[in-house]
């Protein structure tokens, strides 16, 4: 213990080992054994609050540690969240391409196939091959194409209950249209009555609001809105990659900031591992943000332009069938002429917004239509393509060209045939269904020919656009791989840093 005491101005202190030591000073007190101790003042104790404690050696491989774990918990939920979008969106995209766009085309083809089938029934009256052959072979097999085409909608329909409703309905028309064709086939010949029935069943078929081709519309219609529907999905939307790409960016973030911690704590300028890490979970960001973009892209493809033009193509098809029929069942039954005309242009009003002009063919040599309609949007498209010879575009563009030509034949083959029946030319009804490009059955049998081979391109599109949309584009395989690349690449440049550590410590 030490004591110090004051005389005037000098102070002296006697240690307890016998020394004096002599200061000048004004203060009398207390001090400890070997000399003077820290300061304790007000100051001096918020100076050691506020200032900043020196690191620990332990502390840098706790920080290692827990920089290894949220490397391993970004890649983990990068890993998890990027499988769980894939997931999400292959289920969407593989709903619409196995189910609705089948089904969509399938009530196409059932459309088409039925309304060609009353075509060619009435056709077999005006040429009188009904009282031998009956409606004819087509007829049969126009039949059965609808039916499997409809068994197929059936299989596919993602309308749930109100489809299967409609379907039955269709059905059991279809059930009432046949006994009527079969009924009007057995009285052929007996004063008109054949016609009349024909008549009845021709007005089952194509009744505006709930006829059989009204109500297979009506699915069609359900089907597309369907559609549009998967087009609006979560899953598919490409807002959602920001979202799902959040923990790669925070990996990427702790990467760069654990690199800068280790070139401070162990002058290295970069961590090899580390880097190659970060370059990784770089690509991977960028891979899966250009794959989800182009599977997107590819759905858009498929949704929006390929699968309206095909359901146009076969509504032209089914609105010509349907005019031919309408022209022919009129010839049948002997009505005026008025009355074809209107039913005819019923018609092929919804195909063209204005009349199809020998001009206006010309015209589409060099620029696509200036109208609108079914038609003139099947249509443009392959107008618009490049056209020189012995390329693809030339034959989509010859292709759409002859439809136009034909569809124009068809209108004047109408025309004659209108005309006939207003003059009362005798021996009319043979020439609604003769097979010349003049009358009304050649004409509609050339144009179908062109809207097939249209239809068809339609098909090749539709299914390599749909294979396209169900591509993940090698992520189903590249996310796990470079997920778990990245992670070993973490420990193995952490490892060792930590490991450094624990040499010391021993």
């Amino acid at each position: 213990m030490a004591v110090t005491t004051r005389t005037g101005t000098t102070r002296t202190a006697t240690t307890g080992r016998g020394a004096t030591r002599t200061t000048t000073g004004t203060t009398t007190g207390t001090t400890s054994g070997a000399g003077t101790g820290p300061r304790t003042g007000p100051r001096s104790v918020l100076r050691a609050l506020i200032r900043r404690p020196a690191r620990r050696p332990s502390d840098t491989p706790a920080r290692l540690r827990r920089t290894a774990v949220a490397l391993a918990l970004c890649t983990a939920a990068t890993w998890g969240a990027l499988s769980l979008t894939l997931s999400g969106a292959d289920g969407v995209v593989t709903e619409a391409g196995s189910r609705t766009v089948p089904s969509i085309v399938d009530s196409g083809q059932a459309a088409y196939y039925l309304a060609d089938a009353d075509r060619v029934a009435a056709a077999s009256f005006a040429s009188g091959s009904v009282r031998l052959t009956g409606p004819g072979q087509r007829y049969q097999d126009d039949l059965k194409s609808a039916h499997q085409a409809l068994a197929r909608v059936a299989e596919h329909d993602p309308t749930g209950a109100a489809g299967s409703a409609q379907l039955q309905a269709v059905a059991g028309l279809l059930v009432e249209y046949t006994g009527l064709v079969e009924q009007a086939h057995a009285a052929e010949g007996d004063g008109g009555l054949g016609g009349a029935y024909l008549g009845y069943a021709s007005g089952l078929m194509h009744k505006p609001d709930d006829g059989i081709l009204a109500r297979i519309g009506q699915l069609q219609a359900a089907e597309l809105d369907r559609l549009a529907a998967h087009r609006r999905s979560v899953w598919t939307a490409p807002a959602l990659l920001f979202g799902v790409l959040a923990p790669a960016v925070l990996g990427l973030v702790v990467l760069v900031r654990t690199q800068r911690f280790l070139r401070r704590h162990f002058h290295r300028r970069l961590n090899p591992c580390l880097l190659a890490a970060s370059v990784l979970l770089t690509a991977l960001a960028g891979w899966s943000a250009v794959g989800t973009t182009g599977v997107d892209a590819a759905s858009a493809t498929a949704g929006d332009r390929v699968v309206p033009r095909l359901v146009d193509a076969w509504k032209v098809r089914t609105v010509t069938a349907a005019a031919a029929g309408s022209d022919t069942a009129a010839v049948v039954r002997g009505e005026r002429a008025g009355k074809l005309a209107a039913g005819f242009y019923r018609y092929s009003g919804m195909l063209t917004e204005r009349e199809v002009t020998a001009k206006l063919v010309d015209e589409a040599r060099l620029r696509p239509p200036e109208f609108g309609g079914p038609l003139a949007d099947l249509l443009r498209p392959e107008l618009a393509v490049d056209g020189k010879p012995g390329t693809a575009g030339a034959t989509r563009r010859g292709a759409a060209l002859r439809t136009l030509q034909d569809y124009r034949a068809f209108v004047a083959a109408h025309d004659t045939l209108q005309l006939g029946v207003a003059v009362d030319r005798p021996g009319l009804a043979p020439s609604a269904a003769g097979p010349a490009r003049t009358e009304l059955g050649g004409a509609v049998t050339a144009l179908d020919a062109d809207l097939a081979e249209i239809t068809d391109l339609g098909r090749r599109q539709l299914a390599d656009a749909v294979a396209d949309s169900r591509s993940d584009r090698g992520l189903g395989l590249g996310v796990p791989l470079l997920c778990v690349a990245v992670l070993l690449l973490c420990g193995f440049g952490l490892w060792p840093r930590i490991d450094e550590y624990r040499a010391v410590a021993r």
